[in-house]
This record gives C-alpha cells, sequence and structure tokens, in this order.
C-alpha cells in the first residue's frame, strides 16, 4: 500500500517529469523508494504527468521482480533492464536518453535528499538547464559519516587540482535537467559514481545554465563501499576526463561554432 505524502507548495504552472533512478543490489531499500516515489508525485499538485524509470543492472537478487511487482500495478513505472554491467553512471545515461517528459531529473534509491526538494527545483528549472543538489552551500542541512567528509574532502581537492568548474558539489545524487542538456549524455563515457563530474564539466564547456540548490541530505547507514577502491577510481575518472577534454574526445568545438549564442550564467 502506498503510504499518503501531502504536498503543499503551490506553483504557478503544472510541469510534466521524467524521473530516472539507476539501481544495483537494491532489494533492501527498492521498496520503500518505489512507495515514497509514487505517493509524493501522486499527490504533488505541482505534477501533472510522470513516469519512473528504474534501470537496473542484473544481479540476480530480488531487485528486478520487486519492481516487476508494482511496474503491473502503476503505469507510471518504467523498468529498463541493462543487457551488460552498466555501473551507476551508465545506467543513469540510459534512463535519461529513455525519458520522454522535457524536465528529467534523476535521485538514488536510498532517498538520501528527501523528495519535498523536488518543489524547490521545480521553482528554478524555467530558467536554469541544469539543477545540482548541493550539500555545502549555506543552508544545507548534512548528516555524514566523518570518513566520508574525509573522502569528500579529498575529491574536491582533486576537482581543484584538475579543473576549474565553478559547482562545488557534483557528487550528490540529486540533479534535475531540461531535454536541451540530452546532449551532455550523449556525450558522457564515465559509467562510474563519478559521471556527475564528467557531465557538470561538460555543462560549464557548452555553456550551460547551471545552479546549485542547498538540501538536506542524510547519509545512509546502508550504503557499502570500499573506499580504497573509490580513491583509486576517482583518480582514474579524473584522469580519463580530462584527457578526454584535451585530446579533443568530446567534440566540443562542432557544438560551440552552432550555439554561438549561448552564455553561461
Amino acid at each position: 500500500m502506498v503510504i499518503s505524502i501531502s504536498i503543499k507548495n503551490g506553483l504557478s504552472k503544472k510541469y510534466e517529469l521524467s524521473i530516472i533512478i539507476p539501481t544495483y543490489k537494491e532489494e533492501l531499500r527498492i521498496e520503500r523508494c518505489i512507495e515514497e516515489s509514487l505517493s509524493y508525485f501522486q499527490n504533488n499538485k505541482n505534477i501533472k504527468n510522470f513516469e519512473i524509470i528504474f534501470v537496473a543492472d542484473n544481479t540476480g537478487d530480488k531487485t528486478i521482480p520487486i519492481i516487476e511487482h508494482y511496474k503491473k500495478k502503476h503505469q507510471e513505472i518504467k523498468l529498463i533492464v541493462n543487457k551488460h554491467r552498466e555501473k551507476k553512471g551508465g545506467s543513469v545515461k540510459i534512463g535519461m536518453l529513455s525519458a520522454k517528459y522535457n524536465i528529467i531529473m534523476f535521485y538514488d534509491v536510498d532517498l538520501s535528499t528527501p523528495l519535498y526538494e523536488v518543489d524547490g527545483f521545480l521553482k528554478y528549472i524555467d530558467k536554469y538547464d541544469i539543477l545540482v543538489a548541493s550539500r555545502g552551500m549555506k543552508g544545507s542541512k548534512v548528516k555524514k559519516q566523518a570518513f566520508k567528509n574525509l573522502l569528500s574532502l579529498g575529491f574536491s581537492l582533486l576537482k581543484r587540482v584538475l579543473f576549474s568548474i565553478r559547482i562545488q558539489d557534483t557528487q550528490c545524487g540529486f540533479k534535475m535537467f531540461n531535454r536541451n542538456t540530452l546532449v551532455l549524455f550523449e556525450k558522457q563515457t564515465i559509467k562510474s559514481s563519478y559521471f556527475d563530474l564528467e557531465i557538470l564539466y561538460l555543462a560549464e564547456k557548452m555553456h550551460f545554465r547551471v545552479k546549485e540548490l542547498p538540501v538536506t541530505w542524510i547519509d545512509s547507514d546502508m550504503s557499502n563501499f570500499n573506499w580504497y577502491k573509490l580513491i583509486f577510481e576517482a583518480v582514474r575518472e579524473l584522469y580519463a576526463i580530462k584527457k578526454n577534454y584535451i585530446t579533443g574526445k568530446y567534440d566540443l568545438k562542432k557544438y560551440l561554432e552552432k550555439n554561438k549564442y549561448k552564455k553561461y550564467k
């Protein structure tokens, strides 16, 4: 049974929204995510129509059967099962390029950023191309484990050394885009959880309008990862992004010549 969530903030217009949720070994959290997502968007007066696209790496656990169960009952739920391991970045890319509505967002299964932040994002989506949840801005409310804070500081240092990106928090898994930005995902090469940096780095180089917004973010106690592996992966992926840019793999020159009228704000 879907739990009812009350939505109070009224906007001047109603939106059609595609929601992308990448999944991997999420049988313990997926049901809560589905229930709360359905309740929030079904009861949100600011949403005219919506679809929730789950993009799943097939791990043989119960994640996919649970999504399929809900899919039979709710037409808003879509499921894409990857033929090969796509990781988080690859799954988000597949979902973004499959979305049917003009406003598209993605968030994580653990709902670390509460869904009520969606309304705050909708207030700005007509003025910007990309909205980014930030855990480091004034007004943000963050509960994070101490060692993860150290990892974040190290990653921020690497970003400053290799990139001149303006966005402070590139890695929070809660972002909203308009359809014009899908070209970024067409150019995306990173499949790991560091794909966000690639997307936002390209967004600045391609002069899309990007805005960070403070959010509430509560670290999930069930988030399991090998932090040694994450550090190695971060260095490797940052190097790959920079190399792709320097060698012209993103082919930005052609895009920029075609879109000279665009200016970053």
